[in-house]
């Protein structure tokens, strides 16, 4: 068996981003991989022209020019703007799949592969055709003994989360397992899935991205699955930026209203919208109600609604897989440091969880 049997091609791609006080250590991982480096490609995708991280690049690039072979080839992008991390990544990913290529995964400016890590993600994904996306484990680069994602969870509502955040990496076990959807940090897609249920949705521009991705992957009957051998490092650090808000909250609600069906979201409804005033309450709390207001205004744009008519359509074409089979995946609960408190512990996850077991009695779809 040769070489591009037993290790197919990887691209590997990072999307810059203020990014250069990571790329040493980004670097440092690339060059201990142990996958065979003239079987994968690094894609460097420049989203934020003159902020300094290409120069970086291009400098860690020099720092490994007299070792022949320590890094993979090189390519460099440069969209002239911000294209977002949908953008950014769809722009390889294309790449990828017009060379032929099997494989793309996606690294986080802020992450270092663990040198077993891209070699035991594709080993994983090779045992199963029917595997679309194999994350690897996250682990926190300031606690490496302490996980950053063992897979992300997906809540019925659209909410998506960190599993198995702070838990400790000795305790997470050894064996592939499904999850909901892998987080963008650090994770391997297969083109063909790729092709057949559409790239990252560069309508939503970042957060809930990969959510969204991963969802499509399930409904169109392929799995999601945690490589826990494969060990990525990730500088993760809660963004409280109010900014971010904007995104989560519309993107959150466009993808429920693309994925599901319209049935579903028709028995949803009423929970739907006590969330919202519930989380507009919360914003007012939180100082972020502008955003809040924007995420709920931008549902009013005739545009809007033709994207999200689009969306639908495209999900028609792939559904292989029903939305109770869905709810069985999804959970009813946020389990996630970052934000827990008494209310939702005590009101939100108890309400949430009635009702979803009520949704599982009723859906028959």
């Amino acid at each position: 068996m040769d070489n591009q049997e037993t290790h197919p091609f990887v691209d590997v791609i990072v999307v810059l981003w203020h990014s250069a006080p990571y790329t040493a250590a980004l670097f440092n991982g690339l060059a201990l991989l142990d996958y065979p480096k003239d079987r994968m490609a690094v894609h460097f995708v420049d989203n934020c022209p003159g902020d300094g991280s290409l120069d970086e690049v291009r400098r860690q690039q020099a720092r490994f020019s007299n070792q022949p072979g320590q890094l993979p080839l090189i390519h460099i992008h440069e969209p002239g703007r911000n294209t977002g991390f949908s953008g950014g990544n769809n722009l390889a990913i294309r790449k990828s799949i017009e060379q032929g290529h099997k494989y793309s995964y996606l690294l986080n400016p802020d992450a270092e592969f663990e040198s077993d890590a891209l070699r035991e993600a594709v080993a994983v994904a090779e045992q199963d055709e029917n595997i679309g996306s194999v994350q690897s484990l996250l682990v926190l680069q300031q606690f490496p003994s302490e996980v950053n994602s063992s897979g992300n969870a997906i809540h019925y509502l659209g909410f998506g989360y960190c599993a198995g955040y702070h838990d400790k990496r000795v305790d997470i076990g050894l064996d592939t397992r499904a999850i909901a959807y892998g987080s963008g940090a650090g994770i391997l897609y297969r083109n063909s899935v790729l092709k057949e249920v559409g790239l990252l949705d560069e309508t939503l521009f970042a957060y809930h991205e990969d959510l969204d991705l991963g969802w499509r992957i399930m409904l169109a009957g392929y799995r999601n699955v945690l490589a826990p051998k494969s060990v990525v490092r990730h500088r993760y650090e809660f963004s409280r930026s109010i900014s971010k808000w904007f995104w989560m909250e519309r993107n959150r609600t466009a993808v429920v209203l693309k994925n599901y069906r319209l049935s579903t979201i028709l028995l949803l409804s009423p929970l739907l919208a006590a969330t919202e005033i519930a989380i507009l309450a919360f914003a007012v709390k939180g100082g972020w109600w502008r955003e809040k207001l924007r995420a709920m205004v931008w549902f009013l744009k005739p545009a809007t609604w033709s994207y999200i008519s689009r969306g639908r359509k495209h999900i028609d074409r792939i559904r292989k897989v029903p939305d109770i089979l869905m709810l069985q995946i999804f959970t009813p609960h946020i389990a996630y440091q970052e934000f827990e408190n008494d209310i939702v512990k005590k009101v939100a996850n108890p309400l949430w969880k009635l009702n979803y077991q009520i949704l599982k009695k009723v859906i028959k779809w």
